[in-house]
């Protein structure tokens, strides 16, 4: 964010309108700890700094230190919430928004957190991920069955035409809901979701892949048999990292990966227990338990029911 961008000249002067010296202070104290203002302006601490002078300091000092975005998240909370039991409207909060769209930022409105604009700037971490950071996350890890098979028994130009098909499916059903690529890989991927209701996003969108598959190959598939995938959804915490190398050894990453090889049948979704609760009734009341040695209890939406209800057995071979 350039510091002469109209929405930081609009924050600076909002600071000094609405909140004055004290909230401002508590605001750079919230995001950066131990913050001094005298200190930051070289004032001697018996002497006080002017109210728009230490508000313009503030506004740079959070700027330069790569807070921005998460001031501005606190000023959406202090207007819409108040602050210490207090109300705080903030002036021209709907401009400043208006100002944040413009440098390419949306609002989540429901985590109040800005997300990069995905028609203008599409990243993994939703250009606000840290490296290094551990974040609360659910994973969609997708993949076709019997890939090889596929390949071997199809022309090539088919074959890539097809899987171009597959991985534009699911792009467009997991942006619309705010997800992230974070992985792919010819027949499948690893997807994340972080904004919005992320684990009802997950389950959302493995059910409408599953669904709009079976209409690609009743309408569009050029192969020799159906497409078949397998689809698992999975919630926790992961380190995060743009090296896919590095994000696979975070244990969430393991366990949706084994989840979908191990224990989801061809043409279903499994969500683990870490989801379930989350789940609208009425959604859950397309899924079924799935009964098998799974240390993360399963349940399973497919658009055959019967396929998922059945006993599965430790390994993937038979599926394969």
């Amino acid at each position: 964010m350039r510091i002469k961008s109209p929405v930081v000249l609009n924050i600076t002067r909002t600071l000094y309108l609405s909140l004055g010296m004290e909230m401002s202070l508590r605001l750079a104290r919230t995001l950066i700890q131990g913050y001094e203002i005298n200190k930051r302006m070289g004032f001697p601490p018996s002497v006080p700094v002017p109210v728009q002078d230490a508000v313009n300091r503030i506004v740079v000092d959070l700027l330069e230190a790569g807070l921005f975005l998460e001031l501005v998240e606190w000023l959406v909370r202090v207007d819409r919430h108040g602050s210490m039991g207090k109300q705080y409207p903030i002036a021209g909060m709907d401009e400043i928004i208006k100002g944040m769209e413009a440098e390419g930022y949306q609002l989540d409105p429901e985590s109040e957190l800005f997300y990069e604009d995905s028609r203008r700037h599409k990243t993994p971490g939703w250009g606000r991920l840290r490296i290094g950071v551990e974040y609360p996350v659910t994973l969609l890890h997708v993949d076709i069955v019997r890939n090889s098979s596929l390949v071997r028994t199809n022309d090539t130009t088919d074959i890539e035409r097809a899987y171009e098909d597959f991985r534009g499916l699911v792009s467009r059903i997991v942006e619309k809901r705010r997800g992230r690529l974070w992985f792919w890989e010819g027949d499948g991927g690893l997807v994340a979701f972080h904004y919005g209701h992320p684990t009802m996003s997950a389950v959302l969108c493995g059910m409408e892949l599953l669904n709009d598959l079976c209409i690609y190959n009743l309408a569009e598939n050029a192969l020799d048999r159906d497409i078949q995938v397998r689809a698992a959804a999975h919630a926790g915490y992961v380190r995060y990292s743009e090296d896919y190398a590095e994000l696979a050894r975070n244990e969430l990453v393991k366990e949706v990966t084994e989840i979908e090889e191990t224990y989801t049948r061809p043409d279903s979704l499994s969500v683990s227990a870490t989801i379930t609760p989350h789940i609208d009734a009425i959604i859950k009341d397309r899924f079924v338990l799935l009964e098998s040695d799974c240390p993360w209890q399963i349940i399973s939406y497919a658009i055959a029911p019967r396929l998922a209800a059945g006993k599965v057995s430790h390994g993937r071979a038979a599926w394969k």
